[in-house]
């Protein structure tokens, strides 16, 4: 009797302390199974993506011909834009872009627009094109779409939302469907920062109360069970 006793004060207590986490496992682990992650979380339903142009020997020479610079490239990359095709050359610290006509200023409004409804296969009208200056998180501050970058255009359309980058470049697209789904996710693994630490200290302690919970529940199932059975042996 003493061990059940022990088991139900240890039950009773530990279901205070954890009862809104599992929820949050269990709540989490639904919509982890349920919602479709690649179209609609991913939004893969909402755009189409943007054909790469060919990377081309004059392309590549355009590239050398205009960075006259003693650091080789780490890579050079043909990037369908806003502005047209354009030329990205990425160095161990920096990027630079390059279109035929020389080098590559900031898109405008009216570019992004007609970029993004080009991409866009989703039934809304274009609601408005925005530069995003500063990090703008959503749900209590848990979800930032960007990942706190700044100095990029958003074409929003309903639920969805298409990221450029200034230069035009297509970036992402975020829904409310990945919002909650991030949300959750971060809740899940209890990581509320950058949601990749899944092995961190708050997880792993409140993963050892779940185990005691689940623990001391069992021995009360088994009292209960044997109770049931009229066994008193």
């Amino acid at each position: 009797m003493k061990l059940k006793k022990t088991a139900w004060k240890l039950h009773k207590y530990l279901s205070y302390f954890v009862f809104a986490q599992i929820f949050l496992w269990v709540l989490g682990g639904v919509v982890f199974a349920t919602v479709p992650f690649t179209s609609l979380v991913k939004g893969g339903d909402f755009v189409a993506l943007p054909a790469s142009p060919a990377l081309t020997e004059e392309g590549l020479a355009l590239v050398f011909n205009s960075l006259l610079v003693s650091e080789a490239p780490t890579s050079v990359q043909a990037i369908a834009s806003a502005q047209g095709p354009l030329m990205k050359v990425t160095y161990a610290d920096e990027q630079r872009w390059i279109s035929a006509s020389g080098p590559v200023g900031v898109a405008d409004a009216l570019q992004v627009r007609a970029f993004a409804e080009a991409l866009y296969r989703g039934e809304t009208q274009l609601q408005d094109v925005r530069w995003v200056a500063e990090a703008e998180p959503q749900l209590f501050g848990l979800v930032d779409e960007l990942s706190g970058r700044t100095g990029v255009w958003q074409a929003k359309f309903g639920d969805a939302r298409l990221y450029f980058s200034a230069q035009g470049e297509y970036l992402k697209v975020r829904t409310n469907y990945w919002v909650w789904y991030d949300a959750l996710w971060r809740l899940h693994i209890m990581d509320y920062g950058d949601g990749d630490n899944f092995n961190n200290t708050a997880l792993r302690i409140f993963t050892w109360f779940a185990f005691c919970f689940v623990l001391t529940g069992l021995v009360l199932s088994f009292y209960a069970f044997r109770r049931t059975l009229g066994w008193r042996g």
